[in-house]
């Protein structure tokens, strides 16, 4: 404990005691800001890491929407094809659009391989 001095001038005591209390204002205020700085410090990261993932949740949802055009234009050309997979569609599509037909007999050659 420290030893109280007794009060010579009252002058000097009151400017002891405003000293005192203006230490304990500039401490408190410290403390004060000493709270507030980490926790403005955590809402500015918490935000910021908000807007990365916005964005990256704008990015995932063009890229799905680029995937599903793609998906409909795969299953037009699968569609396409599946017309002409079929050998009756292949031989109709070959007549009517090439003009081709099966050869005559007066079309026909047969090669002797000389056995």
């Amino acid at each position: 404990m420290k030893k109280k001095k007794k009060v010579e001038n009252i002058n000097e005591y009151k400017r002891r005691k405003k000293n005192r209390n203006r230490k304990r204002k500039i401490k408190k205020m410290v403390r004060h800001v000493l709270l507030i700085v980490p926790i403005v410090a955590i809402l500015i990261i918490n935000l910021c890491g908000n807007a990365i993932v916005s964005n990256y949740k704008y990015k995932i949802n063009n890229l799905k929407k680029d995937l599903r055009k793609e998906e409909i234009a795969l299953d037009e050309l699968k569609m396409e094809q599946l017309k002409y997979d079929n050998i009756t569609n292949v031989e109709q599509s070959a007549k009517d659009e090439l003009g081709m037909d099966y050869p005559t007999k007066s079309q026909i050659r047969y090669i002797d391989m000389g056995n």
